[in-house]
């Protein structure tokens, strides 16, 4: 399945919403703006071309209209369809990739009280799919009735349902889920997580997940972008960050509650982590730098 991946924060930003019944013979005018056009059939049949990529929406089909790109309806529609549509701004370029591609367990960095900016994070919708009615029909009337109503009482309410209808729309790329490789990579970071603190052992996870680590290994790092020892380093040193941040525990101490008690090893992880020593990096959340 063909994706957008969006840089997030902010989420895209509600524009307008709409919805309207086109009657057979109608066609869809052509159009190029800079926001994304979100297509939504109910019922019917919609015809539209983006830059020369035909689509034809069927009920519960769903179109992402891309900003900068030309659309524009190749053929008119043959009876009643009833279409929702949702215009987003996103201030952030975004990119195309497959379902495949996406690295849905992937680590993001933690923000801390001592940052001032948000982290980099993303999203990703599809660009042509296909929901289920009865699931998404209801929280679009929810934000067409809010939108027709505008108000400052409710136009937070309106914004949040759009965060909604967008991690709806996430939901909906599910190939990845549906894989062989995906499902033992969410097996794999249970395991991890699970056996943190534990010196690492391949032999050990593959006796407890009963396949080959090299099979283990090869799926994580395909949703993940790290091998299984640098997925537990990853806990291990974010766990050893809080501990740090949080409490009064000397480095030795929290170096064995991360799991090495090694605390020259620890060190050299920990640096090689964030890029600090855990000692600057205390002295650092306590404004002691």
């Amino acid at each position: 399945m063909e994706c957008l991946e969006l840089r997030i924060p902010p989420l895209p930003q509600l524009v307008t919403i709409g919805h309207a019944t086109w009657q057979a013979g109608m066609q869809h005018f052509r159009r190029n703006f800079q926001v994304f056009d979100i297509l939504f059939v109910r019922s019917g049949c919609f015809y539209i071309t983006e830059d020369g990529t035909e689509y034809e929406l069927g009920p519960g089909g769903l179109l992402v209209l891309e900003p900068g790109r030309t659309h524009w309806g190749h053929r008119p529609v043959e009876a009643a369809t009833a279409i929702d549509w949702v215009h987003l701004f996103h201030p952030h370029p975004h990119r195309t990739v497959e379902a495949e591609q996406i690295s849905w367990s992937s680590l993001l960095r933690q923000g801390s009280d001592q940052d001032l900016m948000p982290t980099d994070q993303w999203m990703y919708l599809p660009k042509h799919g296909y929901f289920e009615l009865d699931g998404l029909t209801p929280l679009l009337d929810e934000m067409g009735a809010a939108h027709r109503t505008l108000t400052i009482r409710n136009a937070s309410a309106l914004h949040v349902l759009t965060g909604q209808l967008l991690h709806r729309m996430q939901s909906l790329i599910d190939v990845n889920a549906g894989s062989r490789s995906y499902r033992l990579s969410e097996r794999a970071v249970r395991y991890l997580q699970d056996h943190m603190l534990q010196p690492f052992s391949a032999a050990r996870m593959e006796e407890k997940l009963h396949y080959q680590f090299d099979y283990l290994s090869r799926c994580l790092k395909q949703h993940t972008g790290m091998t299984p020892l640098q997925y537990l380093h990853r806990l291990q040193m974010e766990h050893a960050r809080s501990l740090l941040h949080r409490t009064d525990l000397t480095v030795q101490e929290v170096a064995d509650q991360a799991g090495h008690p090694n605390v020259n090893y620890f060190n050299r992880l920990f640096r090689k982590h964030f890029g600090i020593s855990p000692g600057q990096y205390r002295k650092s959340t306590r404004g002691l730098l």
